[in-house]
């Protein structure tokens, strides 16, 4: 067939229609793909649609993870300047709202770029070789029966990748997979090839026997395992890694190598993880278990896929928990804690105070009227208003003093090692900066709010009810006297 009119198959992951490209001298296949079928790698361009993901890290995420030449829709100018800082030379943009104008010309350039740079085959986010580099060297290899009995391919399958995607991001992820293919770059010199298979998984192509293979395996694993990932500002990552070791002259076929690679893989991770599992142990583990190797195989895949979804099950639902708590302990509108909170909190916080003799100022604060906010400009802006002064309160005091919403229009702040001197100056910088503070009703019409507030220390006489009491005597003498002012 002429290769110019083979037809080039586009990847579509848009929920828009099929677009009507203009101008265009391609032959075009076009293939809707979803979440799923990304991955399968059965065509020659993707087209990525900015709308199909929630923000453009999860956009980044496959676009390295796939590896294949792209065509990215954005909408705004803010999304262009985003993806531009982390496409690839050669890679395309194009706006949504012009797609059967540009993506003809898109697709012509990306696809003639890629004839000339990605037929060296190489993966964007690493750039060791990807795996359609790797899956072309092993096929020539395994065609070669001289040369593949003298090499070894080395699987690396890092550990729990998912757990350091969703704790650290996938920009984090990505980091630490562009530092693990510069590792492998560095200590396989001489291998046939080092390559990116896919995800988080990596193969080398090592000249040697089974026993050099699985100590070189060994050595990779225990560099992987001591090494710390920097991160741009967060603390270092540690991981570990599982390998398997195949020799190549026991296959004569991609599957029956894949097959292998995979039976190691989860047996070393069936068995605790950072494991080098070679094609030899698997087989003694089937032996020793009197089984088949395909029902060893199974259990193993069993095991480890239900480890696995336990795990996620246990994030979900320690993320579930904290979640809860956190809504149990905030106030929905102002986010800031709630009177539940302050009634767990003041006592504890008390007790601390008195045993080792620290003073404990406790400030009360009550918005003037409030009423009349939300009979001039209703309910909404007075939520507003009050969203406002939370912010306010929040950012006059330390990271470690407690800021409630006492009811209403009130609110609390607990100060911890404060003296009533200091918390009066607090007081005094919070009433000067909600006095200032200019909120806008949805009318468009500005007013100002302010506080009566009451600032009392701890006494040895005290407990929780009466330091609320003493506080809020002191809020009523404000108010006697004129509002926007504190007593102490």
């Amino acid at each position: 067939m002429d290769e110019q009119l083979k037809a080039v198959r586009v990847g579509w992951y848009s929920l828009i229609d099929l677009p009507q490209p203009q101008n265009l001298s391609l032959n075009l296949e076009w293939i809707r793909v979803d979440t799923s079928a990304l991955f399968e790698k059965n065509f020659d361009v993707l087209v990525l649609d900015i709308k199909t993901c929630a923000n453009l890290e999860q956009i980044q995420h496959i676009y390295t993870t796939i590896s294949l030449p792209t065509v990215v829709l954005v909408e705004t100018i803010e999304q262009e300047s985003t993806v531009l800082y982390w496409l690839a030379v050669g890679d395309e943009i194009c706006k949504r709202d012009a797609i059967d104008q540009q993506i003809g010309l898109r697709l012509q350039r990306i696809i003639r770029h890629s004839q000339q740079k990605y037929s060296l085959n190489l993966d964007k986010l690493t750039g060791i070789a990807n795996f359609q580099k790797f899956k072309d060297y092993a096929m020539q290899l395994l065609a070669s029966k001289d040369d593949r009995k003298s090499v070894c391919l080395i699987y690396l399958d890092i550990d729990r990748f998912k757990f350091i995607n969703d704790r650290y991001g996938h920009g984090t992820g990505d980091q630490i997979l562009h530092s693990i293919g510069l590792i492998l770059q560095q200590y396989a010199l001489g291998a046939g090839i080092v390559a990116r298979t896919g995800g988080d998984k990596f193969a080398i192509c090592l000249r040697g026997n089974i026993e050099q293979g699985k100590a070189f395996a060994e050595f990779l694993r225990t560099q992987l395992q001591v090494y710390e990932f920097q991160l741009d500002g967060k603390p270092s990552v540690h991981l570990t890694v599982s390998l398997a070791v195949v020799p190549m002259g026991e296959h004569t076929s991609i599957e029956e190598l894949w097959q292998d690679i995979n039976q190691c893989i989860y047996a070393a991770k069936q068995q605790g993880r950072n494991q080098v599992v070679t094609t030899e142990e698997f087989n003694a583990i089937a032996d020793a278990a009197g089984q088949d190797k395909l029902l060893t195989d199974f259990e193993h895949r069993i095991r480890v896929t239900a480890e696995r979804m336990i795990n996620e099950m246990v994030l979900k639902a320690s993320r579930l928990v904290k979640m809860y708590r956190a809504e149990a302990e905030h106030d929905g509108l102002t986010e800031v804690f709630n009177r539940r909170y302050l009634d767990r909190l003041l006592p504890r916080e008390i007790e601390k105070a008195l045993k080792y003799q620290q003073p404990l100022t406790v400030l009360l604060l009550d918005l003037d009227h409030f009423g009349e906010v939300n009979r001039n400009y209703g309910f909404p802006t007075g939520d507003q208003a009050l969203r406002t002064a939370a912010q306010i309160l929040r950012n006059s005091v330390r990271a470690v003093d407690w800021v409630t919403r006492y009811g209403g229009e009130e609110f609390c702040i607990v100060m911890a090692d404060t003296d009533l001197s200091t918390g009066c100056q607090i007081a005094e910088r919070i009433r000067l900066a909600l006095s200032e503070k200019i909120v806008t009703a949805y009318n468009g019409q500005q007013f100002r709010v302010t506080a009566s507030i009451g600032v009392i220390e701890l006494t040895p006489e005290d407990n929780p009810m009466s330091v609320l009491q003493r506080a809020s005597d002191k809020v009523r003498e404000s108010k006697k006297n004129g509002r926007n002012q504190i007593r102490f």
